[in-house]
């Protein structure tokens, strides 16, 4: 083991903050997803940053949230296990098939396809290694917010040359994956350990504003303080007998470098299946992203209907003095009046009669720009009512319903065609990982 800030650490989290961006981006976006939709800054009257919902209320509004977002994701998701079952039918490879059994992979590409509309990230570590339910070839979903590499504008990843990812382990954990049954290495690692959890206690030493991800993920410093935080990163390297391979290491937080070794797997490479979307000139802009504006202004239409209608009269009771009759008060005048069938005793020489004044509200135009925003939101994302599965009319045959179907899938196959090359490339490595 080596106590020192060797350059590939230093690059791990150079690397881990250049990706601060896309963490930013993804916590926004799933926000938005899971329905906390009024968390966007802004500046209030006194200007003051606060958060969407906290100006709302000020204005005296009730922040409402319609989230379309929920169900277009899970109408993609939908179709894609859709997809699954209809392929099912094909010849199947018995490779794959032990590997999707062992693995649940049907269940993991699902909720990697999730991740991957709401962040544009597709990351997945496939490794061979021993775990409770045996030795075998493992694929993990890889989260976002502990994941890091270079820049790069390949969309194949072939410019990538650093990759890895933060771990959280405990004691037993840490001594048995890196003690090699050495009680020396063992001792050391509790030492290490023990001081690593104080530097802990005493807050991150190296971690900037840019380094902390979602829910308060950093990169020196475990979530739980009882934890251990371990970086695994992935070098391409000078090798002077091949010219050029792949490398691991693992640090812990102070920059300990606590195991290394060459690329195991006969595929020579890391062992991580990464599709960043649709990574334009490096840059990942996610499928849900298109659709948030219009999110965000059905919310605010919504919420300004909402507020008219509430502001509105209804129900208001005009009640001239002189025409109540003689001997009758207005509290009796009120429950009768809410009586169907009453009978209401008034002065017929009065000039005027009691009133009713009900006001439907100004919010015309509010709802025609509500329906024209929920069209266009349909019209941006390519998923369409008939792809959702909602019936579109009594008046529409089943040819003309099953072709806006085939259309929404073609306005998806895009994003499905690049998953599923994630996918291949991810089962190719799988193939490859042990001898």
């Amino acid at each position: 083991m080596k106590n020192n800030m060797n350059q590939v650490f230093i690059r791990s989290r150079e690397a881990w903050e250049a990706c601060g961006s896309i963490r930013d981006t993804r916590r926004r976006l799933k926000n938005y997803t899971y329905g906390r939709q009024w968390l966007d800054m802004v500046k209030d009257h006194n200007d003051c940053e606060v958060t969407e919902y906290e100006y709302a209320r000020s204005c005296g509004r009730r922040p409402l949230t319609n989230n379309l977002l929920r169900s277009l994701v899970k109408s993609v998701v939908g179709r894609f296990r859709q997809n699954l079952i209809a392929a099912r039918g094909d010849t199947p490879d018995p490779r794959r098939e032990k590997l999707g059994a062992v693995n649940r992979l049907d269940e993991l590409d699902a909720r990697a396809l999730e991740e991957f509309l709401i962040s544009g990230c597709a990351i997945q570590k496939v490794c061979y290694e021993h775990r409770f339910e045996g030795t075998e070839v493992w694929v993990d979903n890889v989260n976002p917010d502990r994941f890091f590499c270079n820049r790069f504008l390949d969309p194949r990843g072939s410019d990538i040359r650093i990759i890895g990812m933060l771990h959280e382990m405990s004691l037993p954990e840490l001594k048995m994956r890196f003690g090699h049954s050495n009680r020396r290495r063992q001792r050391d690692l509790m030492r290490l350990y023990s001081q690593a959890v104080a530097m802990n206690a005493a807050g991150p030493l190296l971690s900037s504003p840019l380094g902390r991800g979602e829910g308060g993920v950093m990169f020196d410093c475990p979530s739980d303080p009882r934890l251990c935080r371990v970086i695994e990163a992935w070098t391409f390297d000078d090798d002077t007998r091949s010219g050029g391979a792949w490398h691991c290491r693992f640090f812990l937080p102070d920059g300990t470098l606590i195991d290394e070794t060459a690329s195991p797997f006969r595929h020579g490479s890391h062992p991580f299946a990464v599709s960043l979307y649709p990574l334009t000139d490096g840059e990942v802009h996610p499928f849900i992203e298109d659709v948030i504006d219009q999110q965000r202004h059905i919310n605010q239409l919504i919420t300004t209907i909402d507020h008219i209608l509430s502001h509105s009269a209804k129900g208001v009771l005009l009640v001239p003095q002189d025409s109540i009759a003689q001997g009758v008060g207005y509290d009796q005048v009120i429950k009768l009046w809410s009586k169907p069938g009453a009978v209401i005793p008034v002065n017929p020489k009065a000039a005027r009669m009691p009133t009713e004044v009900v006001a439907g509200g100004r919010c015309e135009g509010a709802s025609q720009l509500l329906d024209l925003e929920m069209k266009m939101f349909q019209q941006i994302s390519g998923v369409s009512s008939a792809l959702q599965g909602h019936t579109l009319g009594g008046n529409m045959s089943a040819s003309l319903y099953e072709s806006q179907v085939q259309n929404s899938a073609i306005a998806l196959l895009d994003v499905f065609e690049t998953f599923n090359s994630f996918r291949s490339e991810r089962d190719r490595k799988a193939f490859a990982t042990c001898a």
